[in-house]
């Protein structure tokens, strides 16, 4: 009950993160970009915990919540926001979740973004927005630019976006373990507090024998096997049968 309710609360959070700084990218031109990226990283919070319809759920209040702060003026403004940045970490968990390949997900995301900047400079131009463009021909050309510069943009997001994911598991993961500790008495040593979030896992060492487990020394017999030598308990046992036999 505790976990669950440390995962709604997460939804919350990284709903208000989100909308706050949505809102102020609608609002501030310069912000527009930040602001896509910090509520996209707001919303990976509650994924964080693998509460998937409480990321959706956040995704959802905060587009409705911007359109109060802006978005319905401005709304070319949320409109990448709405259709690509806000979906694109529960996207993400779900490939992760499904184990979908690499080299087909990255085409996908690839059309899928190109297809939202299309749109936008679609609504761009239906909002009567002036556009200013280097040179005189790029006009002409501006869908075939914004294709080929989004290709070019989603791979090293797509590649940034997926490590923040990962700081913001390792992170939850750890504020969680240690709130726990303070309510529950001191967490564990080691585990997640010390270990990189970028760290792949290491095999485990297999120099130990299993018979140093049990608590006996291992002693080669004649073919050159190795048998279990018998502790101090079996040993009194088997003279104590031998005694009683010879009586």
């Amino acid at each position: 009950m505790r976990g669950k309710s440390f995962s709604i609360a997460l939804s919350a959070v990284s709903c208000a993160l989100a909308t706050v700084f949505m809102s102020l990218g609608i609002n501030i031109p310069v912000l527009m970009l930040t602001g896509y990226v910090f509520a996209s990283v707001a919303l990976m919070l509650p994924l964080a915990k693998d509460f998937r319809p409480g990321g959706f759920l956040a995704y959802v209040a905060t587009s409705l919540l911007c359109l109060a702060f802006g978005g319905i003026a401005f709304f070319y403004r949320l409109f990448p926001f709405i259709a690509f940045f806000g979906l694109h970490p529960l996207v993400n968990s779900l490939q992760r979740k499904y184990n979908v390949k690499k080299w087909i997900a990255l085409p996908l995301k690839a059309v899928w973004f190109d297809g939202v900047l299309c749109a936008t400079v679609a609504l761009l131009f239906a909002f009567n927005v002036e556009i200013t463009l280097p040179f005189g021909w790029s006009s002409a050309w501006i869908y075939l630019i914004v294709v080929v510069l989004g290709t070019l943009v989603i791979l090293p997001y797509d590649w940034v976006m997926t490590r923040f994911q990962r700081f913001a598991d390792y992170y939850v993961r750890k504020f969680e373990r240690g709130k726990g500790g303070q309510q529950g008495g001191t967490p564990a040593s080691g585990g997640e507090n010390g270990i990189d979030p970028f760290e792949t896992d290491k095999p485990a060492s297999g120099g130990e024998s299993a018979s140093s487990e049990k608590g006996g020394t291992s002693m080669p017999d004649a073919g050159g096997r190795e048998n279990e030598a018998p502790s101090a308990g079996e040993g009194e046992s088997t003279d104590k049968d031998g005694q009683d036999e010879k009586k």
